[in-house]
């Protein structure tokens, strides 16, 4: 078994950028080969639309190059796909908007076995025929996929048509394939004329036969949806209400290790996906999605020196990730957002960013966007993220730090482990997530300091 990392960029974001998206932070920071006996992880990174000299206007406003940036991607998934290998796909914006409609058109035409390989174009005529005549085209894409993707099924349908239809076939003879991770930052799906364009809805229907939707065929994902993006060619493209999916899983929609998860996240496009110099919002974003992606499987590198060793997420950063702002006719035109409609939406950085003082915020406002109206009196009545206690001690938390080993260290006892977090409320939203560089409190000390441990030394003593 090898895991397949599919990485989509955003719309005019390159691999040589100064300021890496989330995207090129997540394809340089995964290891290639894990170690003790691990799978190999194989990377395919695509650069967004509108990266080339001649379509920057067009792939940039009208997402022209998109279905020849999945064409690729699906030409390395076929000539590196083995059946029982895992798949992690990931984008941002319009990439975002790639790596979903990526994996509906594998859902729908199957992964190609290598033999097939000349029949990429056919089954991309069958995926964007398939609204035309939905019951003839479902009878043809399980036919394709019977024909020429038949070493996996996808779904239970498939092994239960091929009983009935492919001669010889055995149920259960094609093991069943689907998508290990999906995370997406802000998904733009603005393709073709601008919708604020007359007649921009008789231009654009080619392109209605994208399949973005969230099914089954994969196993877990996660949205990270701006706030505060208001530009209108940068609609947002929200799977919406998950709960029934999660439900199907035996998760409430509320619980932090749902499988599906869809969160809005403070700031612009970029304070969400990556690409500017200010990446304190960014950051937080990229570990939430990050953190999906590694309880499904995937292995990161975060030693010292790796590319997101020193991710630091801030939910008070400025909301716009960029210092120097550039002229955009792209922002003329503003709108607000139709937000979420549920509490458990928010993500821990929206929260904190509500309850912060204004004086906190470097908007010197209070956190007030109209884009979360319909979960306001919600937020208004959370309870306060203050810590519980006030801590003797600071500790600089170090490579390979976990609260676990700091609770040894510091307390005598693993269990522990929960003071600290209870102390430090104001600043962890999750006990498995801390990061190089983060000031932790330590609520209490024993009399006589323990040998050492994994842990790191403490810090100065604060007062």
């Amino acid at each position: 078994m090898k895991r397949l990392v599919f990485c989509f960029d955003g719309t005019w974001n390159r691999l040589d950028a100064n300021t890496p998206t989330n995207v090129v932070l997540t394809a340089a920071s995964i290891v290639r080969q894990v170690p003790n006996g691990g799978p190999t992880q194989i990377i395919h990174y695509d650069e967004g639309v509108g990266t080339g000299t001649l379509d920057r206007v067009s792939g940039g406003t009208m997402g022209v190059g998109l279905v020849t940036n999945i064409r690729e991607a699906y030409r390395f998934l076929i000539f590196n796909y083995d059946p029982g290998d895992e798949i992690f796909v990931f984008g941002f914006s319009r990439g975002a908007f790639s790596a979903r409609t990526f994996c509906g058109f594998v859902r729908h035409v199957g992964p190609l076995r290598r033999l097939h390989a000349a029949r990429i174009d056919d089954a991309l005529k069958l995926y964007e025929a398939r609204l035309k005549d939905e019951d003839d085209a479902t009878e043809k894409l399980r036919r394709f996929r019977a024909d020429y993707s038949n070493n996996v099924c996808i779904g239970a349908e498939d092994d239960t048509w091929r009983c009935s239809n492919s001669p010889g076939y055995l149920t259960g003879q094609a093991p069943p394939m689907t998508i290990k991770y999906l995370g997406v930052w802000d998904t733009v799906g603005a393709l073709g004329v601008p919708k604020v364009l007359p007649l921009s809805g008789m231009f654009n229907r080619k392109h209605h036969f994208h399949d973005i939707a969230l099914t089954g065929f994969i196993d877990s994902a996660r949205h990270a949806i701006a706030i505060d993006e208001r530009r209108v060619l940068f609609p947002a493209e929200p799977w919406g209400d998950l709960s029934a999916m999660n439900e199907a899983r035996h998760y409430r929609p509320e619980d932090p290790k749902a499988p599906y998860q869809e969160q809005w996240f403070p700031g612009t496009h970029g304070s969400v996906g990556g690409g500017g110099d200010i990446r304190g919002l960014s950051d937080g974003a990229l570990a939430w999605v990050l953190q999906g992606a590694k309880r499904a499987g995937l292995k990161l590198d975060v030693e010292q020196g790796s590319r997101i060793q020193a991710v630091r997420p801030d939910p008070l950063a400025p909301l716009v990730n960029v210092r120097e702002q550039e002229f955009s006719a792209t922002a003329l035109l503003k709108t607000n957002r139709d937000g979420p409609s549920a509490i458990y939406q928010i993500s821990a950085a929206a929260r904190r960013r509500w309850q912060a003082a204004a004086t906190a915020l470097p908007e010197n406002l209070a956190y007030r966007p109209k884009t979360l109206a319909k979960v306001a009196a919600a937020l208004d009545a959370l309870p306060s993220r203050k810590p519980l206690a006030a801590g003797l001690l600071v500790h600089e938390v170090k490579e390979r730090d976990t609260l676990r080993a700091l609770a040894i260290h510091y307390l005598g006892a693993a269990d522990l482990e929960d003071a600290i977090y209870e102390a430090n409320l104001d600043q962890m939203d999750d006990p498995d997530e801390i990061f190089v560089g983060q000031k932790l409190r330590i609520p209490e000390l024993l009399p006589e300091p323990l040998a050492e441990t994994s842990a790191a030394s403490p810090a100065e003593v604060a007062p």
